[in-house]
């Protein structure tokens, strides 16, 4: 178990205060590393509040433009003060455009343009930023999180006959179903060979680049008959509890993954199977 150990290790997240990055800032924190909560969003929900009072040495919240180079070598250079190094990188940002949920004829260049930067040009620039940390000491792990739907591309059916606009659409309340907009799945993609090209570029100096792409995320909100649809396309049956990423993400994170990199690793039921 000392190769998933990350005792030590100073790890930064961004898009920290999403459903998911809160939930790898725990699974790093009981893994003993010190962990940088960055995210545009510093509303403090109970899960930030719980882990700024169990952790009060080693969970830092840090709000930060990930779209912003300027912002983001401000923070560079204030960590590199404080810490003189960074060990793993997580890059779990997603901005979603207010019409994101539109049939796809409807959907806007601008919103076509704010689904690429948030999911594809903040990465690009957080490691632009960061890696001449990693550069120097000659060690560390970048990891992006991608998504199944990077690899795949949707089945507007699922939707059908759902309620999810309910949960997912605010300032279109006239929408009576949602559909899934073309850039998540187009910036997603990218972000996977963008993660092969920096295995590839870094890779002389021991800085690992793997990426995650996590399959459809259990939400209490989301009705019935969707979650049972789309868990008839999914082998094992389900959706993933949010819990069910950390184990990949301690993997690619330790030492346990000294000698991987430029790795897709799919974590999604099965999804992507057939």
């Amino acid at each position: 178990m000392k190769m998933f150990d990350l005792t030590g290790k100073i790890s930064i997240i961004f898009g920290g205060n999403g459903r998911l990055g809160r939930q790898f800032c725990k699974a790093l924190l009981e893994q003993g590393s010190k962990v940088y909560c960055c995210d545009i969003n510093e509303q403090k929900n109970e899960e930030i509040i719980r882990m700024e009072k169990d952790h009060p040495d080693s969970f830092l919240m840090k709000r930060v433009d990930s779209t912003n180079k300027q912002e983001l070598i401000s923070l560079r250079e204030e960590i590199r003060k404080k810490e003189g190094r960074v060990d793993v990188i997580i890059n779990a940002t997603t901005i979603k455009s207010d019409d994101f949920y539109l049939p796809f004829e409807e959907v806007s260049e601008e919103g076509w343009d704010i689904g690429i930067k948030g999911n594809l040009t903040a990465p690009f620039l957080a490691i632009q930023a960061f890696v001449p940390l990693m550069k120097q000491q000659r060690y560390g792990s970048i990891i992006n999180i991608s998504s199944h739907y990077g690899i795949v591309g949707n089945d507007q059916r699922i939707y059908e006959g759902t309620e999810l606009h309910k949960v997912y659409v605010k300032k279109s309340p006239n929408i009576k179903r949602i559909y899934s907009h073309g850039v998540y799945n187009a910036a997603k993609a990218g972000l996977i060979n963008f993660t092969r090209y920096l295995a590839a570029y870094y890779g002389e100096y021991n800085i690992r680049c793997n990426c995650i792409s996590p399959g459809g995320i259990y939400h209490k909100d989301e009705d019935k008959r969707f979650l049972k649809k789309y868990s008839l396309k999914v082998p094992l049956g389900r959706k993933a509890n949010i819990n069910e990423m950390d184990g990949a993400l301690i993997y690619l994170a330790s030492d346990a993954s000294s000698y991987m990199t430029g790795h897709n690793l799919v974590v999604d039921g099965g999804y992507t199977i057939w």
